[in-house]
């Protein structure tokens, strides 16, 4: 014997009865429940990241996106020699790990709500690429794409080159990731 739940199909008109099992009510109202609920959960996951630590100059890059995102000037540095320079259209805008860490101090303490995502990452030989994106404000839905390549010697930073948006400093008179 099967039981029938009366569902009224019609919005005024009350004659329109569509009939409907009551074993296929229950089948659609879990159904519903676990798509409502995998839709959810997999909206909070996180999610593995978009490119792969390939080396330690890679994981050395990838520290120095963490402390941006700690707001660590002190770690940010970790990884760069004592004689880095930092060109940003070919242009050297910071000169020496000293002046860096002060850089990204100030850099810090002007954008308070700061946070880095890697995009892209890739090692070849003594080279680290790295595509980033960047965001300012927590307002900020879209960030700013940043392209910079790192070069190694002796396993720290001893040049960076930036590709960056025109003018995207010209407010602050500080750069991203030491230019």
């Amino acid at each position: 014997m099967k039981t029938f739940f009366a569902i009224n199909k019609g919005l005024f008109d009350e004659s329109c009865y569509h009939f409907i099992n009551c074993d296929e009510l229950v089948r659609r109202i879990i159904q519903i429940t676990l798509l409502t609920f995998f839709v959810t959960v997999g909206c909070n996951v996180e999610q593995p990241p978009k490119y792969e630590i390939t080396g330690e100059q890679s994981r050395i890059i990838k520290e120095m996106i963490d402390a941006v995102n700690e707001q660590d000037a002190k770690k940010y540095v970790k990884g760069f020699a004592d004689e880095v320079q930092v060109f940003v259209e070919s242009e050297m805008k910071v000169d020496g790990r000293a002046n860096l860490m002060k850089n990204r101090a100030k850099h810090f303490e002007s954008h308070p709500n700061v946070r880095s995502e890697i995009q892209h990452l890739v090692e070849i030989d003594n080279k680290v690429i790295m595509h980033d994106k960047v965001w300012f404000e927590e307002a900020d839905k879209v960030g700013q794409n940043i392209v910079e390549v790192f070069t190694f010697e002796n396993e720290k930073v001893v040049r960076v080159d930036v590709i960056q948006p025109k003018g995207l400093f010209q407010n602050t008179g500080i750069g991203h990731n030491g230019e």
